[in-house]
């Protein structure tokens, strides 16, 4: 019999689900992202796998989890931010300068090209990155494999790392919901307004990068700047927002293009190994020029997205609205800025390049 889309996505959903709960048994962080992915990830490898992920889904995930970072700022964090923005886009920008640069020196020991390695090497903005592989003559199958390898490295050491570095025994991280019940609870009414702000999301998603996520923040953020609540999701709504961006990850990466890039993904699993080290070590840095406390700035600087840091940033006690804030200029400035300046450099690495071989 034939499987209806929506069995398809029912059984990717019970999947997940049944990962979900074994990570969450086991006290693994972010089980809700990370159980799902694996599960997903895992059954379409080694078993005939009939589920499929559903985008309008996704949307919905990233807009729940939009409003649920956004539910985590007040005006303070505003105050709070401002004073860090200068060294924190200083450092990112050395972090971004260190990882292209790390992927320019690899083509001198393997034969992939300069504008794969390097766009492969980049911390973030991964469908940004795709879309401007082909501008630049890179391999975008391959950019795909090593920001694969990036993405499940990342997802997977930094919720680890920063679990038992970080969190007390006291702590509990088996849910990481931002929400807190204490939380003054806003009119019923109010649930139009984020109705309304998923759908700004739908009609500016080809204007505004990530505009799911960050317009759900940015206006919920808004509201409870100006101390006016809006209605709380219940909990189940942030679980099912997880679990739906942890089946949309495992059905984005696959262990069979990973192996199709061969010995490379040895060098480009290093490569993310070296960047976590760098950015855990900028973020130290950044704890000592700033009063932000250490979980947070390093989190801040981690070479994962928006959602996973912010989501560990809760269940580890650090401020998941600095997080949030300081990933998404970190994330507009590989989006906006990024392509703009490859676009400078790999005309002039390709120029040097030739004089070298000419002589």
């Amino acid at each position: 019999m034939e499987l209806t889309h929506t069995m398809r996505i029912a059984i990717s959903y019970i999947t997940g689900l049944i990962g979900g709960l074994l990570f969450t048994f086991i006290h693994l962080p972010i089980p809700w992202i990370l159980g799902p992915l694996l599960a997903i990830l895992l059954s379409k490898t080694f078993f005939n796998f009939k589920g499929e992920s559903s985008l309008n889904l996704r949307n919905f995930a990233f807009s729940i989890t939009g409003i649920q970072i956004g539910g985590t700022f007040t005006a303070a964090t505003i105050d709070l931010v401002l004073p860090y923005l200068l060294p924190y886009s200083l450092l990112t920008i050395v972090l971004i300068a260190i990882s292209l640069y790390n992927g320019y020196l690899l083509t001198k020991w393997i034969k992939v090209d300069v504008p794969t390695s390097m766009l492969g090497s980049v911390p973030g903005g991964l469908s940004v990155i795709i879309a401007l592989s082909g501008s630049v003559n890179a391999n975008t199958a391959l950019v795909t494999i090593f920001h694969t390898i990036r993405l499940m490295t990342v997802l997977f050491i930094i919720p680890f790392l920063a679990t038992h570095l970080f969190t007390s025994s006291n702590t509990d991280t088996t849910i990481g919901l931002l929400t807190g019940d204490s939380a003054t609870q806003g009119p019923l009414w109010t649930i139009v307004i984020l109705a309304f702000v998923y759908g700004l999301g739908l009609l500016l998603q080809e204007r505004i990068p990530a505009a799911f996520v960050i317009i759900p923040m940015l206006i919920v953020a808004s509201f409870q700047i100006i101390d006016y609540p809006l209605y709380h999701l219940p909990n189940y709504f942030f679980i099912f927002a997880q679990l739906s961006i942890g089946i949309y990850l495992g059905f984005s990466v696959s262990l069979k293009d990973i192996v199709k890039a061969g010995r490379y993904c040895g060098y480009y699993f290093a490569l993310t190994i070296i960047l976590i080290a760098i950015s855990f070590g900028l973020g130290y840095l950044f704890s000592l020029i700033t009063p932000v406390d250490l979980v947070t700035a390093i989190l801040s600087l981690a070479p994962g997205g928006l959602i996973e840091m912010a989501l560990t940033a809760e269940s580890v006690g650090g401020d998941p609205s600095i997080v949030g804030s300081l990933q998404m200029i970190r994330m507009l400035m590989i989006v906006l800025v990024l392509p703009f300046g490859l676009k400078v450099l790999l005309p002039k690495i390709d120029k040097r390049k030739d004089k070298e071989t000419d002589n």
